[in-house]
């Protein structure tokens, strides 16, 4: 753990130790002492969250996780040398903890650790390996959110590391991500909602080149909507999202990140490396990617059934990216070679869940089957989801999960995947060993999340 990250926990317990010893010590003078039928009362239990002014959050899950896939040697099917496919088994951890103090009605101010590895926002878990050597811990949440009573509370404005404001699915978004930056709510009327987020992705500068120092980052807004038919609630969304400078999270060692850091004036960009994670390069452009500017929609219907009032949520998400290419053999050089007369679209990305049951307290159950398609391009692939089988862009799969309380706060769930890329032909002109790659046939992912939640 950072020495910063420590000095603040130290700090809480300081105070908490602080405040717990006046608790007791009052609890002590008050007490009834007599004779051998007198006895001190109860001491009450110390409220820490209340002694301190703060509200406390946080989770544990303990993954067991199997990757297998079969061979076909495609692309060209040729089966010497053999190129076996191994399976993976390994075990991972996630673990939160974080803190909120409000401030009045207008303001909070919150923090959240969590596990990582500080390279990949997507990806909190952590394996167990490495001779048991300790865990890393990052810095994950660090926000203040004002909302003025001027604006009758109708408007507030979260800046810093914060909880993603925006509507989302596993297309465009993991749940994992804690967007920095600013971000302004607006609620004009009771069920409509106006959202916008401004996403620092790369602070640069001060540069002596013009251009080298230009700050990097995400535009998103959205539009929201609730209504009300019959026993369902529904809400519509309607967004917008601008990523410039796309070409910056290119994956060293690729044609297009020597492209683009050639141009002196091209400000340096983030490690994402969004190319191992789904996008390609246009060829046709020395393999470099057009900047972002993708249109969404999305659609949620809640409603319960049966007499035990039974939540289901569903939802529906489109996205289309208005400014990619085609992949064809003029922008890919893997599809020259496999499949000359390919051309094919490269910015759609749908996705489709039903969600049934809520898991709370112990024997509740849920239960929940998915549907996701991205193409290569359709999105930012550096964060769309990382467990959706194999994870990010160029990439359409299945999923259906089961779950159930065996504690009050304490779940245990199944979710099985099943994978399989949306264009093979970028991915390679011989056969490769490795799982998520040319061969076609599907990537089998299994999770068994024993989850604590408090």
């Amino acid at each position: 753990m950072k020495s910063g990250y420590f000095f603040v926990f130290c700090l809480v317990l300081l105070f908490g130790f602080f405040g717990m010893s006046k608790s007791v010590g009052a609890m002590e003078r008050d007490g009834v002492s007599g004779g051998s039928g007198d006895v001190n009362p109860p001491a009450k239990a110390f409220d820490f969250e209340r002694a301190l002014g703060l509200k406390f959050s946080g989770d544990i899950i303990f993954r067991t996780e199997y990757f297998v896939q079969t061979q076909d040697y495609a692309p060209t099917y040729v089966t010497t040398p053999v190129l076996w496919l191994d399976h993976e088994f390994r075990f991972r951890l996630r673990g939160r903890f974080g803190m909120e103090k409000v401030f009045g009605e207008e303001a909070t101010a919150g923090l959240r650790f969590s596990t990582g590895n500080g390279m990949d926002p997507a990806d909190p878990y952590l394996t167990l390996t490495n001779g048991s050597n300790s865990k890393s811990v990052f810095l994950d949440r660090l926000n203040i959110v004002w909302t003025p009573g001027f604006f009758d509370h109708q408007l507030s404005l979260a800046l810093g590391k914060m909880p993603n404001p925006l509507a989302f699915s596993p297309i465009t978004w993991d749940e994992d991500i804690s967007p920095e930056g600013a971000a302004i709510t607006y609620e004009p009327l009771k069920d409509a909602r106006i959202t916008a987020l401004y996403g620092l992705m790369q602070e640069n500068g001060p540069a002596t080149i013009e251009g080298n120092g230009v700050d990097l980052f995400i535009f998103n807004f959205q539009f929201q909507q609730k209504i009300k038919v019959s026993n369902a609630d529904i809400s519509l969304t309607a967004g917008y999202e601008y990523v410039p400078n796309v070409s910056a999270y290119i994956t060293p060692g690729e044609p297009g990140f020597a492209v683009y850091t050639a141009i002196p004036s091209n400000p340096p960009g983030a490690p994402l490396s969004i190319t191992s994670k789904g996008m390609v390069g246009d060829l046709s452009q020395g393999g470099l990617i057009p900047d972002i500017n993708m249109v969404e929609g999305i659609l949620n219907i809640s409603h319960k059934v049966g007499e035990e009032k039974i939540p289901v949520l569903w939802t529906f998400h489109g996205v289309f990216n208005l400014t990619s290419f085609n992949i064809a053999p003029s922008t890919n050089a893997n599809v020259a070679v496999n499949n000359p007369k390919l051309i094919l679209n490269n910015n759609l990305a749908l996705f489709a869940r039903v969600g049934v049951g809520e898991i709370v307290r112990r024997g509740d159950f849920a239960g929940s089957f998915e549907w996701g398609y991205i193409e290569p391009n359709a999105v930012f692939s550096a964060f769309s989801d990382s467990d959706s089988g194999v994870g990010h862009n160029n990439n359409t799969w299945f999923k259906g999960m089961v779950g159930t309380g065996i504690a009050d706060g304490i779940s245990l769930s199944v979710v099985q995947y099943m994978d399989w890329r949306v264009n093979y032909d970028v991915m390679g002109t011989t056969a490769s060993n490795v799982v998520g790659t040319t061969s076609r046939a599907p990537v089998l992912r299994t999770q068994i999340d024993l989850a604590a939640k408090f």
